[in-house]
C-alpha cells in the first residue's frame, strides 16, 4: 500500500512498481486504516505529510500499538531528509527510510529487503 497525497509521486511509484507488486493507493491516515481492513497488506511506503489531520507517523505508531500489525514492513518515503527526521522515522516504528527524490534502484532493494 502507498499512502501518499502528492498524485505526482503516486504515479512515479506506481511507474516504479507495477510491473513487480499490486499496489493500492490512498491518501490519507483515515484511508489507510480502512484499506487495512479490507485488503491484505504486505508492506506499507509512506509519505509523512498527508491530507487530513494525521500524518505518517502518527499511522506507524498507530500500527506498531496494534497486535495485527504490529510487524508490518514500513518504508517512510518523504521529502523530510534531514539524519533527525530519519531518525525519527525509526524510531516511531518504520523498518525503512528513502527520502524523495525516490530512486526505482533504492525503492525495489529497500521493499526485497523487507518482503522477500
Amino acid at each position: 500500500m502507498v499512502v501518499e497525497d502528492d498524485k505526482s509521486s503516486q504515479r512515479l511509484i506506481g511507474f516504479f512498481l507495477r510491473d513487480k507488486y499490486e499496489l493500492c493507493f490512498t491518501e490519507s491516515v483515515a484511508g489507510a486504516r480502512e484499506k487495512l481492513k479490507r485488503e491484505k497488506i504486505i508492506l506499507i511506503l509512506l509519505d509523512l505529510s498527508l491530507l487530513g489531520d494525521e500524518n505518517g507517523l502518527d499511522l506507524v505508531r498507530f500500527l506498531r500499538g496494534t497486535a495485527k500489525w504490529v510487524n508490518l514492513p514500513i518504508i517512510a518515503t518523504t521529502a523530510h531528509a534531514f539524519q533527525s527526521d530519519r531518525a525519527e522515522c525509526m524510531d516511531a516504528g518504520c523498518n525503512g527510510f528513502i527520502a524523495k527524490p525516490i530512486s526505482r534502484d533504492n525503492l525495489v532493494r529497500a521493499i526485497k529487503t523487507l518482503i522477500e
